[in-house]
């Protein structure tokens, strides 16, 4: 996933695809290496994709990914 790096602490993910927003990370260098690791710019990109976001898919430091819940019958 493309990642541009705004300034120390800000990070985006460009608009591309169904994107509405870009996504914004606020996180460290070192954060922003464990957000990389999981399914957490993902999640990022998702919600700008939601209907009737406004600026941006805004992630503050600690983000991290969700839970995965399955159901089985």
């Amino acid at each position: 996933m493309d990642i541009k790096k705004i300034d120390d602490n800000t990070w985006e993910i460009p608009r591309s695809g169904d994107m509405k927003v870009p996504g914004i990370i606020y996180a460290s260098e070192k954060l922003i290496q464990k957000i990389k690791e999981d399914q957490t710019l993902t999640q990022v990109k998702n919600v700008a994709c939601l209907k009737g976001i406004q600026r941006a898919s805004f992630a503050m430091p600690d983000a991290h990914q969700g839970y995965l819940i399955s159901f089985s019958n």
